[in-house]
């Protein structure tokens, strides 16, 4: 048989095993349907999720030494140091906003695997799909999309040190693939680099913008993103992990000091009318994508050197000279139901 009859069998047989599995075929590359598998039947309603209230909670992942570590919780929004409730759902990474949850997890053992899966507000799980390596990066937009990225295991570039796939899709709906497929341009220079990531999804209310991370070589950018022309243009330079606020007139994300080594990320605040960065200098630094708590505040995870694996939430008001303050001990992850 020749090479080529010898793949299209290859992959006729491949489909008819998913099909036979329960798997969409047509759902193959992105999210596959819901539920269609005993193990995924298995998680089909986890624990507490449908408990979350529909506005005015803060959700995280659980860091506590105890039996509930990794878990999602939520706290409400006005007594954020107050009893917190946990879920019997386990993620790495979690958001949840609007009308979806995601979780991003690593099952670990001796063959790990990684997965990004969705539910409804109601605890359903609307979607499951295999992750290329482990969960870094996770947004759902108010219009029904997911954004995810994740590191992909075994590659690394010599700047960046490492190498994602950051994906867009809406469950049941529309794929949008892989970012590094889309069109990119700083000005008028398309960058078609092998070494390009991107990470850091962000979504506005429109169901077509987005902004996310970029880079390549040495320099990164935040990005405007369009879902319709599957274009990505940069907007400013030194720019990572953003998140669009409230009111979608602002941008914050995380800015690295010039050849700070280590790394160290300062907190910056772009206004999308004007034009401007405001910077909000940080005296220990951070590593991770922010969450506006309301229209001047915003929220971060930061590690416990102490104690690998715990974190803490902190908060910073947008006032120049404020200083970051706790505000929900041993969590990680945050997102704001609104």
């Amino acid at each position: 048989m020749k090479p080529k009859r010898q793949l299209i069998v290859a992959a006729m047989v491949l489909v008819a095993l998913l099909a036979a599995a329960g798997f969409a075929v047509n759902s193959f590359m992105g999210f596959r349907e819901r539920t269609q598998t005993p193990a995924m039947a298995a998680q089909e309603n986890p624990e507490g999720i449908a408990q979350i209230p529909l506005a005015n909670a803060v959700v995280f992942r659980d860091t506590r030494d105890s039996e509930d570590y990794g878990r999602v919780a939520w706290v409400p929004l006005d007594a954020p140091d107050g009893q917190r409730t946990t879920t019997g759902l386990s993620c790495d990474r979690v958001y949840r906003t609007g009308g979806m949850l995601s979780c991003l997890s690593a099952q670990r053992g001796m063959n790990t695997s990684y997965d990004s899966t969705v539910y409804s507000i109601g605890g359903h799980l609307l979607a499951q799909r295999p992750l290329p390596g482990e969960p870094s990066r996770t947004r759902v937009s108010a219009t029904g999309m997911v954004g995810t990225t994740a590191f992909i295991t075994g590659e690394s570039y010599e700047f960046v040190g490492f190498s994602t796939q950051t994906t867009i899709a809406a469950p049941g709906g529309t794929d949008y693939g892989n970012l590094q497929d889309f069109g990119i341009f700083v000005g008028d220079q398309k960058i078609t680099a092998e070494d390009r990531n991107f990470w850091g999804v962000t979504f506005a209310k429109d169901a077509k913008t987005f902004y996310a991370t970029a880079a390549s070589g040495k320099q990164t950018w935040l990005m405007r993103g369009s879902l319709t022309e599957k274009t990505m243009r940069a907007v400013v330079e030194n720019a990572e992990c953003p998140s669009i606020s409230p009111d979608g007139k602002f941008i914050a994300y995380k800015k690295r000091r010039v050849d700070s080594v280590p790394a160290h990320w300062d907190i910056a605040v772009y206004d999308i009318a004007k034009q401007t960065e405001q910077l909000y200098p940080l005296e220990s630094g951070f590593d991770d994508q922010l969450e506006w708590l309301d229209s001047s505040t915003l929220l971060f995870g930061q590690p416990r050197d102490e104690a690998p694996g715990d974190a803490d939430i902190f908060s910073l008001d947008l006032v120049p000279g404020s200083s970051p303050k706790i505000f929900i001990e041993h969590a990680w992850s945050p997102s704001i139901q609104r």
